[in-house]
């Protein structure tokens, strides 16, 4: 019986064949990390794909529950923070203890030792798969003191292994990717202005609709990042997509968009995936949604019957005078608070007088809340 990267051929083909089974099954990746970690002797195999500010993909098989949210939290992928990463070479290149003891001794970063201390997973030797610009696929062996460093047997396994798990890497891509097509062929099918990013935050595809929407008033895409000229909508933005891309809910939609065409509603959501799910075609989406009808103009306020209607709506809907309702009315379809005054010939200063009482009354705390509830009560009326 020959034998192949350390361990003896027939063990070495069922390792294969669990890689090759793994982007068919729920729990593949985990049942062929579980026999790499067996084969070599090791408590854990890890798969990992780290960006330059983002953790893309941490699979441990038989990971402890709260392994990922740890790993997030002291930010693994970057050098100054993990030894293994400090100790990264060339594509194919395997590093190991010895490697890591120099990177350990140029730094030290107490929580990532706390971390692998606590997890059991100080020793080992790592492979890089393949590197792109702005992100890696590493896999890693995972060995606990009492498991001893790793050796020549272990680093000819790991070696030997590493093309294919790249290759069943590739065919979860593909898989995906197929995937990834159908959604786009469907949000393009059903006319949504939507921007879908991968998991360390980058677009991967935006619809026509949504392409239409983007320009200097509302969002653009700064290389493959979509950002806003405006930086405390860009801060919130921000904020949300970090909270799609780590699978948390970000709350309900209230990020607005003030054009000079109306309001836009932008929304970002996770998308949903599984637990051993690259992420690299699609992790979180963001959704554009111009909410106003078309701009009031002056004349048309002032001879429009409709008007009248949606305001006594809005005033018997939210308890609100005759004039607060107007008020209301006029900013829920896009006008600013300037031309509010103008229109109804009084003084800034009194329509800002009158939005405080308003929301008192509504009980918000910010316009784009009010608009958003008045915007919701003209729907559900049809104006």
């Amino acid at each position: 019986m020959g034998r192949h990267g350390g361990i003896d051929g027939e063990a070495f083909t069922r390792l294969r064949s669990a890689i090759e089974q793994a982007p068919f099954a729920a729990d593949g990746w985990n049942l062929a990390l579980r026999a790499l970690a067996q084969a070599t002797g090791s408590r854990h195999a890890q798969l990992v794909a780290l960006g330059d500010k983002h953790l893309a993909m941490n699979w441990l098989n038989d990971a402890p529950e709260d392994f990922q949210a740890e790993s997030s939290r002291i930010e693994i992928y970057r050098p100054d923070v993990n030894y293994r990463i400090a100790a990264l070479r060339a594509p194919m290149e395997i590093t190991w203890e010895a490697h890591y003891d120099v990177a350990r001794k140029a730094h030290t970063d107490e929580a990532y030792l706390e971390l692998a201390r606590k997890y059991g997973f100080e020793h080992g030797a790592q492979v890089v798969l393949a590197q792109k610009p702005g992100l890696f696929f590493g896999l890693a062996l995972m060995r606990s003191p009492s498991e001893g460093r790793t050796g020549t047997s272990e680093h000819e396994t790991l070696a030997r292994i590493a093309p294919d798990i790249l290759s069943a890497i590739r065919v979860q891509e593909s898989i995906e990717q197929a995937g990834a097509s159908l959604l786009h062929g469907a949000l393009e099918t059903m006319e949504t202005a939507a921007i879908l990013l991968d998991s360390l935050g980058r677009v991967t595809h935006v619809t026509p609709a949504a392409q239409r929407l983007l320009g200097p008033e509302t969002l653009q895409l700064n290389g493959r990042a979509v950002r806003s000229n405006r930086p405390y909508i860009d801060r919130a933005l921000g904020i949300r997509i970090g909270q799609a891309l780590s699978g948390d809910d970000p709350g309900p939609a209230d990020l607005w968009i003030r054009t000079g065409s109306g309001l836009l509603l932008v929304d970002v959501r996770p998308l949903p995936r599984g637990n051993w799910h690259l992420g690299t075609n699609g992790a979180a989406i963001v959704t554009l949604r111009p909410l106003l009808t078309p701009r009031v103009r002056a004349e048309d306020v002032a001879d429009e019957k409709n008007f009248a209607i949606m305001a006594g709506k809005l005033a018997t809907a939210l308890a609100l005078t005759h004039s607060e309702a107007e008020v209301t009315t006029l900013l829920a379809h896009g006008l600013s608070r300037k031309e509010i005054a103008a229109l109804r010939h009084v003084s800034p200063q009194t329509v800002n007088t009158q939005l405080r009482m308003i929301f008192l009354k509504c009980e918000v705390n910010r316009e784009s809340e009010l608009v958003a509830i008045a915007r919701s009560i003209l729907d559900a009326i049809g104006s």
